[in-house]
């Protein structure tokens, strides 16, 4: 039976060889047209091993450039190479290899790099082989997390305080890295937020650029902090102020112009509803003496009550102008028949001179109400009940209706006061005396006649 068998097999051995090797170059054609080879290339970050063995020297290692992250292609049937993404490999660089016997500066730390799936039907071809290391200080700093916010919060809400919790981080590593670190921050979210938000991230350190600081060879002492944001009610005030004292004389206070005029607050609703505006005092504001705009920054923060702080925390100061303008002085007839009388006893008669028709007064006001103003406003009056018969020169009593004028120096006026009655005596009596002296002429030329009858 054995050698029937054996028959069988030696029995045209040739073309049964020949039909073996034909059937598995066939089966290799019909596999790489199916399934052909494919090529892909990673770039993937190094993790460090064994960083104590450098660190039990006093020292830690600091990577050269971006000789931490490792590049390399691999190659394979396409079904498998275009499967695989960067988490399929495992990246080392183990530091318990470096040659510390080695004098030169830059040390070279040999990169593994291995396949977590399909090792078996890839080839790995690495570009980066080494990492370069330098042997550097160890360095421990202390740094104040800053608290950061992203995004806007909901309407009619405004960012309170900010809080983390540790502020303080502790970071240790290669001194030339440490150095590098110029502020630590922790972001939290408040995009559409109403209300307070807490939330654990993780800081992130940043050097004098603003550039990220990121490095396998640094550690800190908190992993992640605790960040929250207290979310506050907003209301916009109208600002209130106004002046003290008086500007120089022949000046005039016209207003305030100030900017802004409203600011947005933010604070908690309960101190918020009891505001309605932002005062300023007006002893702040003094134009005492002043011949021209009294201008002023002010820092608005003073004069907000405690709780409560500017949405817009750059916009503190607003500023002043109080317009102070001078006057205009122009020259207005008053009629003598507007001044009015006063004291005259019945019997005196008040005239003024025959050339005298008006009175010069000088009225001084601003610009604007000069042109608008009317000599009938003023209201002028003589006092003559201390005056005798005769020629005068009496100063006017003035008062003018409103205060945006106002009467320059004293104005006095020519008159002339009569006794009628006093008058009237002297008339009787002229006119008596000449009745006599017609009698006694008359009585003289009877005499006459008789004297010259008798002779």
């Amino acid at each position: 039976m054995f050698k029937k068998l054996m028959k069988r097999l030696t029995n045209n051995f040739g073309l049964k060889l020949l039909s073996i090797l034909f059937s598995i170059a066939l089966w290799l054609v019909v596999v790489n047209i199916a399934d052909p080879d494919g090529t892909k290339t990673f770039s993937v970050p190094v993790t460090i091993q064994n960083k104590d063995v450098i660190e039990k020297m006093g020292k830690v290692p600091d990577v050269v450039g971006d000789t931490d992250v490792a590049s390399f292609y691999i190659t394979g049937p396409r079904s498998y190479v275009e499967g695989m993404n960067a988490d399929d490999f495992t990246v080392t660089a183990d530091l318990s290899q470096v040659d510390l016997a080695d004098e030169d500066e830059i040390k070279l730390v040999r990169i593994e790099v291995t396949a977590k799936k399909y090792e078996k039907y890839i080839t790995i071809h690495q570009k980066t082989v080494n990492m370069q290391v330098t042997l550097d200080d160890y360095a421990e700093k202390n740094f104040v997390i800053s608290p950061v916010t992203t995004g806007t919060p909901a309407d009619g809400c405004a960012i309170g305080d900010v809080e983390v919790t540790p502020n303080l981080l502790t970071v240790s590593g290669p001194e030339s890295v440490v150095s590098k670190i110029n502020k630590v921050t922790a972001t939290i979210n408040v995009n559409g937020i109403s209300s307070d938000v807490t939330d654990n991230v993780v800081p992130v350190l940043y050097d004098e650029e603003g550039n990220v600081i990121s490095s396998d060879l640094l550690e800190t002492n908190q992993s992640t902090v605790s960040i929250k944001a207290n979310i506050l009610g907003t209301k916009t005030l109208p600002i209130h102020c106004d002046v003290t004292g008086e500007p120089a004389d022949g000046y005039e206070y016209k207003g305030l112009e100030y900017a802004p005029q409203k600011v947005t607050v933010k604070g908690e609703a309960e101190i918020l509803n009891t505001m309605s505006a932002i005062t300023i005092p007006e002893e702040v504001i003094d134009i005492t003496g002043a011949t021209g705009n009294v201008e002023n920054t002010i820092d608005i923060t003073t004069y907000l009550p405690d709780g409560v702080s500017l949405v817009d925390d750059e916009v503190t100061q607003i500023a002043i102008k109080a317009l102070i303008v001078s006057k205009e002085t122009r020259v207005f007839n008053l009629p003598v028949a507007n001044i009015s009388v006063e004291g005259l006893p019945d019997s005196y008669e008040l005239t003024y001179n025959s050339n005298v028709t008006t009175v010069p007064l000088t009225i001084r006001a601003s610009q604007d109400d000069i042109d608008s103003f009317d000599i009938g406003s003023v209201q002028a009056s003589i006092d003559a009940s201390d005056l005798s018969p005769g020629a005068h020169t009496v100063q006017l009593a003035l008062t003018i209706n409103g205060e945006k004028y106002e009467i320059i120096g004293n104005v006095s006026v020519q008159i002339n006061i009569r006794d009628k009655e006093a008058d009237k005596t002297e008339e009787d009596n002229s006119n008596n005396t000449d009745n006599s002296n017609t009698d006694n002429s008359s009585n003289d030329q009877n005499s006459r006649n008789t004297s010259v009858g008798g002779r």
